[in-house]
């Protein structure tokens, strides 16, 4: 299911990972995420079930991938049909009090992309997703109910600059909350792409993470609840 989304760039089930825990894109892309550990062993792969995960211990842990034309997707690719930004996964959070960035490519001021989190500094805990036009100035889009620990969730967020009225998406499981945005385009920063934090060591993310994937098109409302009903 995630290898036939359209316009990924990355998938990365944390099932694959060579000797040094670097992780394997899934896509076809050769996106290999480079193991970052703070404190202690570091991130652990393990699995729940059947389903594959990583853990971070939202002290120094996270993957990364130095800036590189695929990652800097800017949602008006004339080459894709449905120009956009959609990007997600399932994660399992261990606390409610932190932001924390899930996926990203956001460094500091003057260098932002987009950014999708679990925002636990704020009331009502959502799931939020941010892009930049400029690098500086951000519009969001934070789903109506909040995330909880200790359980699995589906987040992703979504920019769509095909339609007239732009506009920005956030899922919460099968929950999917929509913001305008006035960007017509996201910012080619020269930001790490990270899963777990921003900017390789902000914002770290404390609990597990599974198939992430990053999409260089604006997927459907349909599309999104079908990946979260399947998976």
């Amino acid at each position: 299911l995630f290898q036939a989304l359209p316009g990924l760039r990355g998938f990365w089930p944390m099932s694959a990972f060579d000797s040094g825990g670097d992780c394997f894109d899934q896509s076809g892309n050769s996106r290999t995420l480079t193991y970052n550990g703070g404190e202690g062993v570091g991130p652990v792969y393990n699995y729940d079930s059947l389903a594959p995960y990583i853990r971070f211990d939202g002290t120094g842990d996270y993957l990364s991938r130095p800036d590189e034309a695929g990652l800097d997707i800017l949602g008006t690719e004339a080459y894709v049909g449905t120009p956009g930004l959609t990007l997600g996964g399932w994660f399992r959070p261990e606390r409610v009090t932190a932001t924390e960035s899930l996926i990203s490519k956001w460094a500091a001021a003057a260098n932002f992309s987009y950014v999708l989190q679990a925002d636990g500094a704020v009331a009502g805990d959502p799931a939020r997703f941010y892009i930049s036009d400029d690098g500086a100035n951000t519009s969001n889009v934070s789903s109506t109910s909040g995330f909880v620990v200790d359980t699995w969730q589906f987040i992703a967020g979504r920019f769509n600059d095909g339609d007239p009225g732009k506009e920005l998406a956030v899922w919460l499981n099968d929950e999917l909350t929509t913001a305008a945005t006035a960007r017509a385009s996201i910012f080619n920063g020269n930001a790490d792409f990270n899963i777990s934090g921003h900017n390789s060591g902000t914002s770290l993310f404390l609990g597990k993470a599974s198939m992430c994937f990053l999409c260089a098109a604006s997927l459907s409302a349909a599309a999104v609840w079908a990946i979260y009903q399947h998976t």
